[in-house]
């Protein structure tokens, strides 16, 4: 049996996402390219797998272990915006990997992500190498640029790197998308895509009770909670969400996770006396499950997603999701498991907030079953192996 390397890439640095004070290795580590590696790794053992990312604020290489997988970071040489890293290390350094491999194994490149710089040059000099792309919610470079208009100013670079994306497109093998709009791009330049999301494990699904949960959080029983997950800032809704809370004083909100805005948020919610909200910072692993159980329901008022793992996570936990219409959450959600809003609708997030506390019980965590990480490791490993 030939022997298989699979190298994952992340499409950038993990301290874009990181405050003054956050533990950068645990945001690496709770990365999907590292999440995908470990349930590689755990179905298929047999399956080499190490996890790379830029860096920008490392001014050298880095290189450690986790649960048996190497990881390493790269210093980058510039990084004007976010997904556009540079680092010329990890480019030669991924050259060296493909010319050690001929002969002896395998070698497949994972991006997570494909619409940035390294994706775009890696499909440009490592064409004959098989590469797969799982998208996050970025979007083309044409596209990215109508939806903000702080960019314009960098129209030219855009207009560039669309061009660029449309010379090396074809030489991706498998595109996994997370919105049907991102599905018809790929379909009409003629790529294999599907819509293929991240996963969740089984320890989601294990029985949750509300109210031993709230008791290990220290949360009142009869209290009105809503949760957030996700990266703390404005593209996710978080200001829209924290002008709906003033106007739903009986029920509070727990904030979980990191970002750069979320200093000038947590500054919003004290300047207006909004005593029913608390910023978590991050949460992971028992933790993390607690809250999804003590709370009555996920709210993701995004302007911008993929497909909302977290959304995947609270269904898994059998709670409803208040989720914004965007990229492939109408491929997610129903009558049955949520309640879709407008993106950036306060009045919408104060609807939807009182009509999910008037729900009768429902089987929600059925709609969950599909995104299980064994699933998509099964599909993700067939495409390694499909010439």
């Amino acid at each position: 049996m030939v022997h298989k390397k699979v190298i994952h890439i992340a499409h950038a640095s993990h301290s874009y996402f990181a405050n003054e004070g956050d533990d950068l290795k645990k945001i690496v580590l709770n990365d999907w390219y590292f999440k995908t590696a470990s349930q590689i790794k755990k179905y298929h053992p047999e399956i080499e797998v190490e996890c790379w990312a830029p860096e920008k604020d490392n001014r050298s290489y880095e290189e450690f272990i986790e649960n048996g997988i190497k990881l390493k970071l790269f210093p980058v040489n510039f990084s004007p915006l976010y997904g556009m890293d540079f680092s010329l290390s990890m480019l030669l350094e991924l050259k060296k990997e493909v010319e050690k491999s001929y002969g002896k194994y395998e070698l497949l490149i994972h991006l997570h992500e494909f619409h940035n710089l390294h994706g775009l040059i890696i499909a440009d000099l490592f064409k004959n190498q098989k590469i797969i792309v799982q998208h996050h919610g970025g979007s083309w470079p044409s596209k990215h640029l109508r939806e903000s208009k702080k960019k314009r100013f960098f129209a030219p670079l855009f207009w560039l790197g669309q061009w660029y994306e449309n010379r090396v497109i074809k030489n991706v093998d498998q595109f996994y998308a997370l919105s049907t709009e991102e599905l018809d791009y790929l379909k009409d330049k003629g790529c294999r895509a599907r819509f293929q999301t991240m996963g969740i494990g089984e320890e989601y699904f294990e029985d949750c009770n509300k109210k031993k949960a709230r008791k290990k959080l220290g949360i009142n029983e009869d209290e009105k909670l809503l949760f957030f997950l996700g990266r703390v800032g404005k593209v996710k809704g978080v200001d829209y969400l924290l002008r709906a809370m003033k106007k739903l004083p009986d029920i509070n909100l727990k904030i979980a996770g990191y970002g750069l805005e979320r200093e000038e948020l947590e500054k919003y919610a004290t300047d207006n006396n909004l005593v029913n909200v608390e910023f978590l910072g991050g949460v992971f692993g028992e933790d993390k499950l607690l809250y999804l159980s003590a709370a009555d329901a996920l709210v993701l008022p995004s302007l911008k997603e993929g497909a909302p793992v977290t959304v995947m996570e609270a269904m898994a936990r059998n709670r409803p999701s208040i989720v914004s219409d965007v990229g492939g959450v109408k491929l997610m959600i129903n009558d049955e498991n949520g309640i879709i809003i407008e993106p950036g609708q306060v009045d919408d997030i104060i609807k939807a907030a009182r009509n999910v506390f008037e729900w009768r019980e429902k089987d929600i965590k059925k709609h969950a079953k599909i995104y299980k990480w064994e699933k998509i490791i099964q599909d993700t490993v067939e495409d390694y192996k499909n010439e």
